[in-house]
């Protein structure tokens, strides 16, 4: 079965970060079809087609769920930074 995914929405990071979490139900092959990310996935059995229905649903899910976790990771990036170095700074770690 082959998923879809459009490489101006999504990166190729982030979709396979997502399918790291399946890799325990099948096997994934990634390729670039013109402006498409193309996913092919390979079950170690014949599967239900329900059941693989209800794991492509899954998949595309945690790809949004994954984009929009770099999203707010690059967002508030430089909050972070500003916490871990104040943080730091009141443990004596760091010389002024």
């Amino acid at each position: 079965m082959d998923l879809y995914f459009d490489s101006n929405v999504f990166s190729l990071e982030t979709i396979k970060r997502a399918l790291y979490r399946f890799a325990d139900l099948c096997s994934f092959e990634i390729q670039l079809v013109e402006k498409q990310i193309r996913v092919t996935l390979y079950v170690p059995i014949a599967a239900d087609p329900l059941k693989m229905d209800d794991l492509c649903y899954r998949i595309r899910n945690e790809v949004l769920d994954q984009d929009l976790r770099d999203t707010i990771s690059k967002e508030t990036a430089n909050i972070r930074t500003l916490i871990l170095a104040n943080a730091f700074s009141n443990t004596g770690l760091i010389e002024s």
